[in-house]
């Protein structure tokens, strides 16, 4: 649908009649970043702040959150019978701002004016003022996510559309019986939602969320978030909740003073470099490492066991490769632990009945019950131990392999790709960016387990595997598993 705009500027009367407290700073509609160029909206400090001073004070009943769009339709018939049609959307504070957000633009859109709908509130204009091109990968040209192959964000990417779909999907299943949504929304001559729509408020909403202090949940802060990023030893200021107040605060950081003339800065996360061009569209400017990447794992088709290992651990099919504060390269994975062993290991399932008459699935580790987050310690203290870890560094090492061969021989294509109306200069630059930083923790990660797996190699239990063949017992390679304590 067709979105009305309000220009940038209008949110300093807008956070004037909204009892928006600025403390000496000031919103500016154009940012101009150390490179020299324009980055859009954000804060500045007119004044010198020391640690802790604020500078600005958001009142706790702006933030867009779930409780908030609850308290919206105590007011508003109409978005009372979204909620009320659309239960499952209420669950998760995003699909709950998500179904806000989006009746809220149908409301402001010069294409639906004239049904009644809605009832003022402070985010009406707000969503006006709200930048509507932005940088996502979800909005990429279908060109331009051709050059993400071979990096981590491909892949989750392909996820993240197919799981928008779905929202887009259900909400037209829950919503289409109510009459206004099929005349404005659904239907084949009137209709005017599309997916693109449903792209845009997630988008609004992932570039822009907040995880407040002190249990005051997640969600939008109006002014807050015109905050730009900075990195974790660059930026200036912090937010905190403000109980006496019921305010949220932005305040300048411990340890630091903010000039007069400076801009104010948060650091919007702590993730790898995949998580900021996925949740932000950019990469900060003095970034030297992937820092993290999460790479899918599968359980080989010819496992016997693996349909119920993959319904019994519900775990997250992969494995993050990270750099920690001293800059060693690490891995984490509690899924392949089910995809390294198998019943001559000691583990098997069995089906058994409920007191209710449910069949439910059980896992067992030598004919003990095992509970499904319980594997990875079960085997770090097993007696075998050096064996199933030199399983999962050899699987996890392929992986890190495989990841890297498909990300250096999809580079010529990279290199070779013209840029123009379908790869704009931007992606591009922040996608060759993003390559080079993955290949250079992929390039380390396969090193770090390659010495992992000299290391287990060398092991006694995993020699005597190697000899036997098959799993060690304690008589074959002499030794007792007290021994392992």
């Amino acid at each position: 649908m067709r979105q009305a705009f309000l220009p940038l500027e209008n949110l300093r009367t807008w956070s004037h009649f909204n009892d928006v407290r600025l403390f000496e700073a000031s919103i500016e509609p154009h940012i101009i970043g150390e490179d020299g160029n324009e980055k859009g909206g954000g804060l500045q400090a007119d004044a010198e702040h020391g640690p802790g001073k604020p500078f600005l004070a958001v009142p706790l009943d702006l933030v867009l959150s779930r409780e908030r769009v609850e308290q919206c339709a105590k007011a508003d018939q109409y978005l009372k019978g979204l909620i009320e049609a659309a239960p499952s959307l209420l669950k998760t504070p995003r699909t709950a701002v998500l179904l806000f957000l989006v009746y809220q633009m149908t409301i402001n859109s010069p294409d639906c004016q004239g049904y009644g709908l809605g009832v003022g509130n402070p985010f009406a204009d707000y969503v006006k003022m709200l930048p509507h091109d932005i940088l996502l990968p979800t909005f990429y040209t279908p060109e331009e996510r051709d050059l993400l192959t071979g990096t981590s964000l491909s892949d989750a990417l392909d996820q993240k559309m197919i799981s928008l779909e779905q929202e887009f999907d259900s909400l037209k299943t829950f919503t289409e019986d109510i009459p206004w949504c099929q005349k404005i929304w659904w239907d084949d001559r009137t209709g005017c939602l599309t997916i693109e729509d449903w792209k845009l408020a997630d988008a609004m909403y992932r570039s822009r969320a907040l995880e407040l202090p002190r249990g005051a949940g997640v969600g939008m802060v109006p002014v807050v978030d015109m905050a730009n990023h900075a990195s974790d030893d660059r930026y200036n200021s912090r937010f905190e909740v403000d109980e006496e107040t019921e305010s949220v605060l932005l305040v300048a950081r411990d340890h630091r003073t903010v000039k007069q003339g400076d801009e104010i800065t948060i650091m919007y996360g702590c993730g790898g470099a995949c998580e900021m061009v996925f949740s932000y569209g950019f990469l900060e400017e003095h970034a030297s490492s992937a820092r993290e990447m999460f790479l899918g794992l599968s359980i080989p088709t010819d496992d016997p066991l693996r349909v119920a290992k993959i319904r019994f651990a519900q775990e997250a099919p992969g494995v993050r490769i990270y750099v920690d504060d001293s800059d060693q390269v690490h891995w984490e994975s509690t899924f392949v632990w089910w995809a390294c062993v198998n019943q001559e290991d000691g583990l098997d399932f069995r089906v058994e009945r409920t007191l209710d008459g449910e069949m439910e699935l059980k896992a067992l580790w030598k004919d003990k019950e095992l509970h499904a987050g319980a594997l990875q310690s079960i085997l770090e203290d097993d007696p075998f131990r050096d064996v199933f870890v030199l399983r999962a560094v050899v699987m996890i090492q392929e992986r890190v392999e495989e990841q890297g061969t498909k990300l250096a021989t999809s580079e010529d294509d990279f290199q070779n790709a013209l840029v123009g109306d379908q790869v704009r200069t931007p992606v591009y630059q922040t996608i060759g960016r993003l390559r080079a930083l993955e290949i250079e923790l992929l390039a380390r990660a396969y090193e770090m387990l390659e010495t992992k797996k000299a290391d287990l190699v060398g092991s006694t239990v995993v020699r005597a595997y190697l000899e036997n063949g098959q799993p060690p017992t304690s008589e074959s390679i002499g030794i007792s598993p007290d021994d392992f304590s």
